[in-house]
């Protein structure tokens, strides 16, 4: 397991934590005008911000726990999803937001994606001896 003292591993944990408080600034703001001009953009902006952290909670988990995979229905997704949760209620009690379910569904496809893409980059990276189970 690796030690969390190991300077990769916090920086990993501080962009989580950044990202995260972006997303919550960002749902403190109106929304841009472009995301309510564009049918379905707002659902792609949800996918690609929570592909992003679960890209990043995927990084970590590898970080600190190194195996072959990470399961599909997992701790990032579980982590992921409840954030997304949290933000959409978040959203409900801003003035100027609102909560959709369909929000949450494009988290959740996010973090889906995010971890079969991990999988993909990590096995490759194994193939090609770039890193090593320990």
């Amino acid at each position: 397991m690796a030690k969390l003292n190991n300077h990769k591993t916090a920086i990993l944990a501080l962009l989580i934590i950044g990202w995260i408080s972006a997303l919550f600034i960002e749902s403190s703001q109106p929304p841009l005008l472009i995301l309510g001009e564009i049918k379905g953009l707002d659902k792609v902006a949800h996918f690609l911000a929570f592909t992003v952290l679960g890209l990043l909670i995927c990084a970590l988990s590898f970080k600190l726990h190194p195996r072959p995979t990470i399961q599909l229905f997992s701790m990032p997704l579980l982590i992921v999803i409840v954030i997304g949760i949290l933000e959409e209620s978040y959203q409900m009690l801003t003035p100027g937001r609102a909560s959709e379910l369909m929000d949450l569904l494009a988290d959740a496809c996010g973090a889906l994606f995010a971890i079969l893409l991990a999988n993909g980059i990590a096995r490759i990276m194994r193939t090609k001896n770039l890193i090593r189970l320990d």
